[in-house]
């Protein structure tokens, strides 16, 4: 055999190596892309599962909240001189001290983001979308946490060390019930607390019942963006 000959077969057996070698990586490669992909729209799914349940406690979360909103606002008419009226005061009165706490699906992307798999979801606006929601969702649990305080400073204490706990009408028209409503329409507490529930509730677009607008704006977009399966 020549010494060219023998350079020949040596190359030839390099390429071979190196053409194996490359098609290993190549399916290694295509395996690791197909299996991300399988998993990236398996987050998907459950996304756009947990975004549908959203949805409707959003929905839900806003009606209550536009409901207490509009409680608060009708007691201040008799802190600012509306005649006494047990019926319609008490009426407003047990419901606006609720407290009510929004709970979205946080399960799949606490999964996502403690294993690292942010990047599997491909579409990068469904990315931001979904980080933009849960952003969004922190802000809301920052009122709420705010408005808890509240209520326990300013509401619940002076409620339930002056009247009787009747959560359940009818309120009639009695001296007793009249008594009840001077003597919380006496406090400045409940006063003060019934003000900052508006105030957190609908004072700008950084209030609660504007972020949870957003948030189902937000919802909504992703539920358009995200493929049903």
């Amino acid at each position: 055999m020549t010494k060219a000959r023998t350079l020949r077969s040596y190359l030839a057996e390099l390429v071979v190596v190196f053409v194996g070698v490359a098609l290993a990586f190549a399916v290694d490669n295509f395996r690791e892309a197909h299996n991300d992909r399988a998993v990236g729209d398996q987050y998907l799914s459950a996304f756009r599962q947990d975004l549908t349940a959203d949805l409707q406690m959003l929905q839900d979360q806003q009606k209550a909240r536009q409901a207490q909103l509009r409680d608060a606002r009708t007691l201040l008419e008799f802190f600012e001189g509306r005649p006494n009226d047990p019926a319609v005061f008490f009426e407003a009165y047990w419901p606006v001290l609720f407290e009510l706490r929004t709970a979205p699906n946080r399960n799949t992307m606490d999964e996502v983001l403690s294993s690292g798999s942010l990047r599997l979801i491909r579409d990068a606006k469904i990315r931001t979308g979904l980080l933009s929601l849960y952003a969004t969702y922190a802000e809301i649990a920052f009122f709420e946490e705010h408005m808890a305080r509240d209520f326990d400073v300013y509401l619940y204490d002076p409620t339930f060390s002056s009247v009787p706990i009747q959560f359940k009408g009818p309120w009639n028209d009695t001296p007793a019930n009249r008594q009840a409503v001077e003597t919380l329409l006496g406090d400045r507490r409940i006063e003060n607390g019934l003000r900052l529930i508006v105030l957190n509730l609908d004072f700008d677009h950084e209030s609660l019942l504007p972020l949870l607008e957003r948030a189902k704006s937000q919802v909504e977009q992703l539920l358009q963006q995200i493929p049903a399966r």
